[in-house]
């Protein structure tokens, strides 16, 4: 439990259905459903229980893309409560079931790990 938030609270705000294979990549989407606030970096990102590298990894809102290694406690990302993140991550999935947990740093919050389980056909 974090902040007076569940995992599966969390998991919550994973948007259903959004896993997807997209160019050389995957994406999926997340909607703060906290509370208006910055993130400052991501600190870890798995799929299937294997870590992947930050390097690549791109977060877009508003139609504007960061690039996660870009973020930091001095260079944040300021999103509003119930704005949409769109997460790219370099290399593809197989069909079928995914667990994908990504940790990430709110300056507000300190670290959150946000829970996402999907099926890519």
């Amino acid at each position: 439990m974090y902040y007076g938030m569940s995992s599966g609270a969390l998991a919550k705000m994973y948007v259903k259905g959004s896993l997807k294979n997209q160019g050389d990549g995957f994406v999926f989407e997340i909607k703060n459903q906290i509370d208006s606030g910055s993130v400052s970096g991501l600190g870890k990102l798995t799929v299937d229980e294997v870590e992947k590298p930050l390097e690549g990894i791109t977060i877009e809102l508003n139609g504007k893309v960061r690039e996660v290694a870009g973020l930091t406690w001095s260079s944040s990302l300021y999103i509003s409560y119930g704005a949409t993140l769109k997460i790219y991550v370099p290399g593809t999935l197989d069909a079928g079931e995914h667990t994908i947990k990504m940790t990430i740093k709110v300056p507000e919050l300190g670290q959150i790990t946000l829970p996402v389980t999907d099926t890519i056909s």
